[in-house]
């Protein structure tokens, strides 16, 4: 798959850039980057604290058509673990998990988010919007409850951002094409939640708290309980005390940190 760039010194959003862009042009592989975002986008009505200049605050049009609907929590997986590829060369593996859905974290500290806009037509998906943004080089922070941190803060180095968006841009392609290999070799008579097994035990195996006790904040209460892991249509699954399995969708629950 091969990128084409376009870099803003300033914008209001990467994502919203290709939003818009998408009625006149064909944005399949454009990646869009930005100096400094005055409406970055984060989950639901969050915005993204970046400093100007030493982050990475981009989005990229990916081409999904291969993808049937129902299997479009794979992308939201494919995505950080592409992600973790690149940063696995900088961070201790180890130390760097993805929280569900798809943050980045560094031990408890967040240091990367990724906000998905997929259009779906008929069974199939179509155009993927993928907005990125990646701690790199900026030190002080506000005191979100994400606890942000960034690889400079982690490393003690001062980063390049070019390259490694170039890196990191490569890495997601590799992903994305791999994908669309599996999904050609799909027999048709399968179980679709079986053509991406491997790469979902991938995600599991870098999922923040994965098999863990742990607390959780549900409609105002803490709760104690144990991650099972993620199901198919991309809900988190949780246990109680009790072993009565709990299903969550994004905004249902929150981690206590």
């Amino acid at each position: 798959m091969d990128f084409s760039y376009r870099h803003f010194e300033t914008i209001d959003s990467t994502n919203v850039y290709l939003q818009k862009a998408q009625a006149d042009e064909d944005i399949r592989g454009l990646v869009v980057s930005a100096d400094e975002q005055t409406a970055g986008k984060g989950m639901g009505s969050n915005t993204w604290e970046s400093k100007k200049g030493e982050n990475l605050t981009f989005s990229l049009a990916l081409d999904l058509s291969f993808l049937q609907a129902e299997q479009q929590f794979a992308l939201s997986e494919a995505v950080p673990l592409a992600m973790l590829k690149t940063l696995d060369n900088i961070l201790p593996s180890e130390k760097t998990h993805v929280k569900w859905p798809n943050d980045l974290l560094f031990e408890t500290n967040k240091i990367a988010g990724i906000l998905i806009n997929s259009t779906i037509t008929g069974s199939k998906m179509g155009i993927s919007i993928i907005g990125i943004g990646l701690n790199v080089n900026q030190i002080q922070f506000k005191d979100w409850p994400t606890h942000p941190s960034s690889l400079r803060a982690i490393t003690g180095k001062t980063f390049e951002l070019m390259p490694l968006l170039h890196t990191m841009a490569q890495n997601i392609a590799g992903s994305i094409e791999l994908m669309k290999e599996i999904a050609s070799k799909q027999n048709d008579t399968s179980d679709w939640r079986l053509t991406f097994h491997e790469m979902h035990q991938q995600y599991l195996r870098r999922l923040f708290r994965y098999r863990t006790w742990a607390d959780y904040e549900i409609e105002g209460n803490k709760r104690h309980l144990y991650m099972q892991g993620v199901d198919p249509f991309g809900r988190l699954h949780l246990n109680d005390a009790e072993g009565h399995n709990l299903f969550f969708d994004v905004k249902q629950v929150k981690f206590v940190l």
